[in-house]
């Protein structure tokens, strides 16, 4: 873990050449994600889907890595895991490249974004996806110490 560097990346509307190197590895990484086809209905991020999120990633050099992007929100619902009014950082997408994974970077970035944010919100949380789901909840769960709360499971009847 310790041969990697993690950082937030604010996106800025001004193109300067650092935020267009950024946002050019954000948008391959993302394109790699929706290649592997391992997520149901998870297409390639646009350019507008960066703004206005905390991004944070992972490089190995220049190289970036690994991101995860969400955002802050204050809840106006109560639910079975929070009240109305608490602050929350809703964890949209994180994703490793595959030659980097079990490596320890997806933690070790989560980590980072848990620190960063932690001062500021009351709760994570996140809606996974994947077909791969019994090791995304080991690792959220057993890991990186998430709590289940619920599940949507879907089988399609054949008319």
């Amino acid at each position: 873990m310790g041969e990697f560097a993690y950082r937030k990346i604010e996106m800025e509307e001004s193109a300067s050449a650092e935020s267009g190197r950024l946002l050019e590895q954000l948008l391959g990484l993302s394109k790699a994600w929706a290649d592997e086809k391992c997520c149901p209905a998870y297409d390639p991020n646009d350019e507008s889907e960066f703004r206005g999120k905390s991004i944070y990633a992972a490089f190995d050099g220049q190289n970036m890595i690994a991101f995860a992007m969400g955002h802050e929100k204050v809840l106006e619902e109560k639910t079975s895991y929070n009240s109305i009014g608490e602050r929350a950082f809703e964890l949209d997408e994180i994703y490793v490249s595959k030659e980097y994974r079990n490596r320890g970077v997806g933690k070790a970035l989560y980590a980072f974004l848990e620190a960063d944010v932690k001062d500021k919100v009351d709760l994570i949380a996140l809606i996974a996806i994947s077909y791969r789901y019994k090791e995304l909840l080991d690792l959220y769960i057993n890991e990186l110490g998430f709590d289940f709360r619920y599940a949507l499971l879907v089988k399609r009847t054949e008319a």
